[in-house]
Parts: structure tokens; C-alpha cells; sequence
């Protein structure tokens, strides 16, 4: 076949042979210039320019990422305050116990060398004894579009958090783009561990990407609508799901974000790295919870459930530097983000079932208002409305006499039913940047600032709540 390869295609094959020869998962030369013989003459050198820019994870670097996966796991669990110790983690592949999530629960274990028998291995019949359990910690290879893994992740948050015992959910990942880890933690409030971050820079999706480095800007465009003819043709998206683009591949398996001409075979087309099926994976888990619900008796633990990350790290804070636990004069409290989860009637109705001791903790603004409809359904729900936000319980003042450390502060108008003045307010003070990644900076900025006489009442108005709770139980 070398022989015969049109002269505008042989230039190119020193180039294929050295990029495919760099890779650390081994395809035949012959293999890649079929699959480039697959696009038109006058598109070869995007054909290779898209081999040139694949990111290849074989088994040794999913380890080494799991490895600092394992290290930013450890640190994020500790600071939910339920340290990884003895049996008390579980850990299950996300949907999928086949493919992906077997072999990265595999990788993880070889890795860091905790029990097999911590894994939810399979979806036998028996169940699994949560008793011990403290956090859950679900697995997968990736998270694109984060869309398919929020969906898993809330059908057992709807079960696990409606548990006598609450228990903190985490996602660990080799790898993971931003907008979807983003999308992850706003619809179901679990904690996003990934060890590699990707962002649109690193998929043709983005003209200023590093794949059309030395491209004429002129060109850019074209390029991608080259691109977005050709995964067309074999599948139903432009550029894979969600439109991702993405260009990152896996020895195992391909995900469905990368760009569908790498790994789609349909309508005939050879693909570069074919992407495999998955099963079924989280059943034994949720079919465990259900158990639990049905025969454990109510606990003493009281859980605050609050709508997103950053006022789940003011209760965390109030937990470690404010002594909360003594002010509400309760043996434990665990808060709990619930992202979208807060509009999820089966949760609201799971926890009714359970007798469970929670209360939740809302902003008073439209949003939550509208949340508030679904949460009264539920005649057994208690909800504390803040004054509007926990940011509020800041001192405004104190702030503004060290406003040159927050050089996005609004003018300074605390109006407390101006939505738009907190919303400004509260990302010039705690939304510089990824909340989980700055979670130091929150919590030190919130023991600095918190105003003592807000939180006083605060606690008191939490603790007429948890009475309230009680005598109506």
C-alpha cells in the first residue's frame, strides 16, 4: 500500500509516522493512513493535523493521575470533616462497572492500594452494608460535557442523601473539562475531584485553541466547518456530544466528546480508536440505600442542606472555627450542597419517607423562591430563609476598610433587596476563581470577615428551626 499512496498524501507520511510512533498506545502506520484516505485530497493535512494534536492516556499515565487524584481526594474529604479511615469510603464506578469504570476502578486500586473489597464491584443481588460508610466516592475515566455523569450522580444522590445517616458524594476522575465539572457540582452539589483539567483551549471547538497554532486566523473557521462536515456525515453531532470537540483519548476506551471521525464506525467509516459500549454499574449501590431506608431507625444526625458549594464551605467553616455544633447544642451536623438537586420532588419525598432530620438553608431571593414551591410540597421539610445570603452574614464594613483587597467591589449600597448589588458582591469577595480550588482562600476570607452579631442570629434562628423540627416529629 505504501507504494501506492498519492504523492500530495506521501509528503505527509513522515509526519504520520513520527506523531503515531510518539503516541503510547501503538496503532500501525498502515492503520493511520487509511484513516486519513478516508477525507478528501484537499483535506489530508487536517487529517493530520488532527492525529498531530490527539492526547493519548495509556495505562501509566491513568496511574500517575490517579495518584494525584488519590492526593486531592484525601485533602477534600478531610475537609468535609469525615477523614478517610479503617472501611468508612466506598467507592463505585459511575454507571458503568464494564469498560471504563472496571478498568479505571481497577488502575485506582493498583494505584493506591486500598481494599478491593472498598469497590462496589458488580451489580450482584446482595446488599452492601452502608452502616460504616462516610463518603462514597464515585469513579469514572472522564467528564465531558458533565451532563451524563450529573444524571448518575443524582439518582444516587436522591437515595443516599434521604438516608438517616447522611453521608458526602464525591466524583473522581483521570480527567475532566471545566464546563462540565462546573455543570457537575451546580446540578448535584457533589465534589468534583479530577486529576487533569482540560478546558475548551484544548479542543477544535475554540479558534484560539492550540490546535490551530501556526493556522492563519483566516483559516480557522474553514478548518472547523472541514471538521464539522466530517463527523456529520457518521454521526448526529458537529463535533461529538455536547459539541465538545474534544481530542482526548483513553487506551481503553474513546469518549464521546472527542470529535465522533477518531472513534464512530458508522455509515462505515474506519475508526482511529473505536469507542466501546458500557453497562449498567450503580445498581448494587442504590439498591443498598433503599435497604437502608427501610429498616434503620431515624438518626440524631441533623443535616443542613444548602443550595451550592460556597454556603456549604460557610457551614463547613462554622463547623471547624465557630463551634456551631455547641451553639445549636446538637451531637452532629453534616451540610450538604444540593445544586440542582434542590427541585428534585423524588429527594424531598425520599426524605419524608426516611423521618429524617434535615433543614434547608436557602438565600431569599427570586430563585430560591421558586425552589421553595417544591420544598413546601412537602409538608415535613423546614427551611430557614437567610438575610438574603450567606454572604451577608459578612461584615460589610470591615470589608470596605480593606476594599483594596477586593478590587472588584460594587459601589457600596447595602441595599439587602438588591439581588444584583449581592450577586457582585459576593463574587468580588468569594468568587475569584473555582470555588473548590480556592476553598483555603473562602474559608480563611469568612473566620476574617464574619460578622459575630449576624452569626448570633444566625445560630438562633437555626435553632428555633431545629425545635420546630422536633415537635413536629
Amino acid at each position: 500500500m505504501m507504494n501506492a499512496l498519492p504523492s500530495n498524501l506521501n509528503v505527509l507520511v513522515h509526519t504520520i509516522e513520527k506523531t503515531i510512533n510518539d503516541w503510547p498506545v501503538k496503532i500501525s502506520l498502515e492503520h493511520a493512513i487509511k484513516w486519513v484516505l478516508q477525507f478528501e485530497v484537499e483535506h489530508y493535512a487536517l487529517a493530520v493535523r488532527i492525529l498531530e494534536n490527539l492526547d493519548i492516556l495509556d495505562s501509566s499515565s491513568i496511574r500517575s493521575s490517579l495518584e494525584v487524584a488519590q492526593t486531592k481526594l484525601i485533602r477534600k474529604i478531610s475537609e468535609k470533616g469525615s477523614p478517610m479511615k479503617g472501611n468508612n469510603t466506598l467507592f463505585a464506578a459511575i454507571g458503568n462497572t464494564a469498560k471504563s469504570g472496571a478498568l479505571i476502578a481497577y488502575h485506582y486500586r493498583a494505584t493506591t492500594g486500598i481494599s478491593e473489597d472498598d469497590f462496589v464491584s458488580s451489580d450482584e443481588e446482595e446488599q452492601l452494608d452502608l452502616s460504616k460508610i462516610d463518603n462514597i466516592v464515585l469513579v469514572d475515566d472522564v467528564i465531558g460535557s458533565g451532563k451524563t455523569i450529573a444524571k448518575e450522580v443524582k439518582r444516587v444522590a436522591e437515595e443516599v442523601y434521604s438516608l438517616s445517616k447522611t453521608r458526602n458524594i464525591f466524583v473522581l476522575t483521570v480527567a475532566g473539562y471545566d464546563d462540565g465539572i462546573k455543570h457537575i457540582t451546580k446540578e448535584t452539589g457533589a465534589t468534583v475531584v479530577t486529576a487533569l483539567e482540560y478546558n475548551t483551549r484544548d479542543t477544535v471547538a475554540n479558534l484560539d485553541a492550540a490546535f490551530y497554532k501556526g493556522m492563519p486566523v483566516a483559516e480557522r473557521n474553514a478548518a472547523l466547518e472541514t471538521i464539522k462536515k466530517y463527523c456529520r456525515l457518521i454521526s448526529s453531532s458537529n463535533l461529538g456530544y455536547s459539541e465538545l470537540g474534544g481530542l482526548l483519548i483513553f487506551d481503553h476506551n474513546t469518549p464521546n466528546t472527542t470529535l465522533p471521525i477518531i472513534w464512530s464506525n458508522s455509515k462505515g467509516w474506519l475508526p482511529l480508536f473505536p469507542r466501546t459500549k458500557k453497562m449498567p454499574g450503580v445498581a448494587k449501590l442504590l439498591k443498598s440505600a433503599e435497604e437502608e431506608r427501610r429498616v434503620t431507625s431515624p438518626s440524631n444526625q441533623l443535616t443542613l442542606f444548602v443550595e451550592g458549594k460556597l454556603d456549604e464551605i460557610f457551614i463547613d467553616c462554622f463547623l471547624k472555627t465557630k463551634n456551631l455544633l455547641q451553639e445549636l447544642q446538637v451531637p452532629d451536623i453534616k451540610a450538604i450542597a444540593l445544586g440542582g438537586l434542590n427541585q428534585s420532588e423524588r429527594l424531598l419525598e425520599l426524605i419524608t419517607e426516611s423521618k429524617k432530620q434535615a433543614i434547608f438553608i436557602v438565600d431569599n431571593d427570586l430563585y430560591s423562591q421558586r425552589a421553595l414551591e417544591r420544598i413546601d410540597y412537602i409538608k415535613e421539610s423546614h427551611v430557614l430563609k437567610l438575610n438574603p445570603t450567606f454572604a451577608a452574614m459578612l461584615d460589610i464594613d470591615k470589608i470596605y476598610e480593606n476594599k483594596e483587597r477586593f478590587p472588584k467591589l460594587p459601589e457600596k449600597i447595602p441595599n439587602i433587596d438588591d439581588e444584583k448589588w449581592w450577586s457582585e458582591f459576593e463574587h468580588a469577595i468569594l468568587k475569584r476563581g473555582p470555588i473548590l480550588t480556592n476553598y483555603n482562600r473562602i474559608d480563611q476570607i469568612i473566620e476574617e470577615f464574619l460578622d459575630q452579631e449576624k452569626y448570633r442570629v444566625f445560630c438562633e434562628n437555626l435553632k428555633l428551626k431545629i425545635q420546630e423540627m422536633l415537635n413536629f416529629k
